[in-house]
């Protein structure tokens, strides 16, 4: 593993949707973040689950809780055989359990003051996620501080801030943190005897899932299996066996809860040894002679008074000699001290303290001449054996009922969803019904539209051939003051022409701000009417042609823009599109407009790009736009002093700047000084582009005497052709 033998700044977070389960995300080494050929080892989600380690496995979670966030994954003591990161058994992501590792809890902690710091300034110092840091002051970084005492800026040593233990650690919210991780040799352990064993007993450890269902009886004879203490009841030796319930049927008496279940190791299944339910039968005792000293006394006379011979041939001068019996002997001695009870007493202690005399005597009292202790306890396990198979028995038909419960909920499920099909197709048949007849309350209406056809195409025949008859666009949409700038930049980029920040704004706001006519000028005409297609496609509109400037009739249908090209009407909803090839073909295009100009959009070509079919909008309400648009706010004395002072300049050279461009000036400045990029600056310069050019290019007005008041203003300047 890419991580062993090191420390990891990691992340950990609570994975509610896992029931609050703790996964860690490796962020980065003393060699720097983690890079993503390192995060690869970890699939689909790039996290490791944390189980928690058999000597906390009641702290796990509240110690977890507390290390929420950055902290460390220190591996650097662990022996090599001690493994801390392996394969997660119950990784399924099908099942939701998308963390394909796992590591044990006691690799985790939080982060101590001497590994790693956070280089952050003072201001942020509240928010350092290390307990130790580095304060930064421009390019002086001086540290170690701790975070949540007194810093005196004038201690602590000096970092190079090109040192090249200075890492940049990027967070999921995109936070970037500068993070000095000074050089350090990480020592691996050698690998303890206990830790190898310790190592063994995780390895059966998982996260569990569903344990595996209970073993069937076996019938055949098990080897006998070595003793162990008695338990006091049967729970405790089904305790013992350690037989692992199914899922199934713990959920029996479990209410349904998204509470984590607790993680229990796992452990090998012992199958059933079958013991048999029968008492096994005891020897029969054969009966005993009742005690009787008088019979007693008279067989140890007879006995001792019989005089037998011997059985083999003894040589004459062979000497002969009476034997004592030693039990015989120990017969009548004990029957002397048996007399009194104090003799009692002491022989029976005397008896005790030979060697092996305790288990005799059990055998001899237990009627099979087995140890009466193991004779007791083999009976009562019997009982627990009983217990445990009717316990069994008991879960079979509890996975029965569970099986029936699944069926008739299956079945109520069902009926629910058949249910709703049932419905649905009843309110698709009522809607079927109200269309028929909404379509029959309609044909009287459709023949009234019939009617007003035919009359519009009569009124048609009878206008004068010079004259057009429009009908507005339907009712317009509400949009929001981004949607409008967002159609423009799309529809102007699609249709081949370049488009910096605040162009889409500035032509809708001058649109917004114009009466009626409204001009577009490009390099060409042919450009200029291209660019103005765009605009109007991006309100949702096109652009009809008039062909001659004739008084145009339009009936009332909606309050959606209108664009007529070459048109003289007094209209609200109508805007004349009046297009211009060059700056210097102006005053022919406005040959009959000597003392009006318009309003002016710039367009210029993208030599980069390629027209491009042109996005489909819906259109847009007139009033939306004038209400999105014009927004105004105060202008400043300074704007206000320029606008007099070109005002002053323009009379000066002959022709004063008419007040409706004045006022029309002030209002655009006033819409988009505060959603410009460039602020008022840009506004002032978009303005007088818009609104005094025209006016010196259809008077012909010198522009050398104006060259230093348009000093500020880089577009003026272009659109004026006057090259600093």
């Amino acid at each position: 593993m890419i991580f062993q033998g090191r420390a990891v700044l990691v992340y950990l977070e609570e994975d509610n949707i896992a029931r609050a389960y703790f996964r860690i995300r490796p962020l980065m080494t003393q060699d720097g973040p983690v890079s993503p050929e390192m995060a690869a080892e970890f699939p689909d989600e790039g996290y490791l689950r944390i189980v928690p380690d058999k000597n906390e496995q009641h702290t796990f979670k509240e110690r977890m809780r507390t290390l929420c966030g950055i902290c460390l994954m220190d591996l650097r003591h662990q022996p090599a055989e001690a493994n801390k990161i392996r394969t997660n058994k119950n990784y399924s992501p099908a099942r939701g359990e998308t963390n394909q590792y796992i590591i044990y809890s006691d690799a985790i902690r939080a982060l101590p003051n001497d590994l790693c710091y956070q280089v952050i300034g003072k201001s942020d110092l509240k928010d350092a996620v290390t307990p130790c840091v580095y304060l930064r002051d421009g390019a002086i970084i001086k540290g170690p501080f701790q975070k949540d005492k007194e810093i005196n800026a004038d201690e602590g040593n000096q970092l190079p801030p090109d040192s090249s233990e200075l890492h940049t650690l990027t967070l999921s919210d995109h936070q970037e943190l500068l993070i000095y991780w000074p050089k350090q040799e990480e020592p691996v352990n050698p690998p303890a005897p206990e830790q190898k064993e310790k190592e063994k007993e995780k390895e059966k450890e998982i996260i569990p899932q569903a344990a595996p269902a209970p073993a069937a009886p076996v019938k055949a004879e098990a080897a006998p299996a070595p003793e162990k203490p008695f338990s006091d009841n049967a729970y405790a030796q089904i305790q013992e066996m350690n037989t692992a319930l199914s899922e199934n049927a713990n959920r029996l008496h479990t209410a349904a809860s998204l509470a984590p279940a607790a993680f229990i190791p796992e452990q090998p299944q012992k199958p059933l040894t079958g013991t048999r339910l029968y008492q096994a039968p005891q020897r029969t005792a054969s009966p005993k002679r009742a005690h009787n000293p008088l019979m007693e006394a008279v067989d140890q006379q007879r006995y001792a008074a019989k005089y037998e011979a011997p059985g083999a041939v003894l040589p004459q001068n062979a000497e002969l000699k009476d034997v004592s019996n030693p039990v015989d002997a120990f017969k009548r001695a004990l029957q002397g001290l048996w007399l009194s009870t104090d003799a009692q007493q002491q022989a029976v202690d005397v008896l005790l303290s030979q060697p092996s005399m305790k288990s005799l005597l059990s055998k001899a009292m237990a009627a099979d001449g087995k140890d009466a202790t193991l004779t007791a306890m083999k009976a009562q396990l019997q009982e627990l054996e009983a217990e445990r198979l009717m316990t069994l028995m008991q879960l079979d038909d509890a996975k029965k009922n569970l099986s029936a419960f699944q069926e008739e909920a299956l079945n109520n499920i069902a009926k629910d969803q058949k249910k709703k099909i049932d419905d649905l197709k009843q309110a698709e048949q009522r809607a079927q019904d109200a269309l028929a007849v909404a379509q029959k309350a309609l044909e009287p209406l459709n023949e009234k539209c019939q009617e007003a056809a035919k009359k519009l195409a009569d009124m048609q025949s009878l206008q004068d051939s010079h004259s057009i008859l429009f009908l507005s666009p339907a009712a317009g949409k509400p949009a929001s003051k981004a949607e409008l700038i967002q159609r423009v930049e799309a529809s102007l980029k699609a249709a081949g022409f370049t488009v910096e920040a605040g162009d889409a704004l500035a032509m809708l706001t001058i649109y917004a701000l114009s009466d009626q006519y409204l001009e577009m000028a490009s390099e060409n005409e042919a450009d200029a009417l291209a660019a103005y297609q765009a605009f109007a496609n991006a309100l949702g509109c096109s652009i009809d042609e008039a062909k001659w400037i004739w008084q145009v009739h339009v009936l009332e249908t909606g309050d959606a823009p209108l664009f007529v090209r070459y048109c003289d009407a007094d209209h609200a909803l109508i805007t004349g599109v009046l297009t211009a090839s060059t700056f210097d073909d102006y005053a022919h295009i406005h040959a009959e407009d000597q003392d009006h100009p318009f309003a002016r959009l710039i367009a210029e070509p993208s030599l980069s790009s390629i027209p491009q079919p042109l996005p489909a909008y819906a259109p847009v309400s007139k009033a939306c736009i004038v209400k999105e648009m014009l927004k105004e706010t105060a202008l400043n004395q300074d704007t206000l002093s320029v606008i007099h002072a070109l005002r002053t300049a323009l009379k000066a050279a002959g022709r004063p700047l008419p007040l409706c461009l004045v006022a029309s000036l002030c209002r655009f400045i006033a819409s988009t000084q505060n959603d410009l990029p460039g602020g008022v600056a840009e506004a002032l310069d978009r303005g007088v582009c818009a609104y005094v050019v025209p006016h010196i290019l259809l008077h012909k007005l010198p522009v050398d005497e104006l060259k230093n008041l348009l000093a500020a203003m880089p577009r003026t300047l272009k659109a004026l052709n006057i090259h600093e």
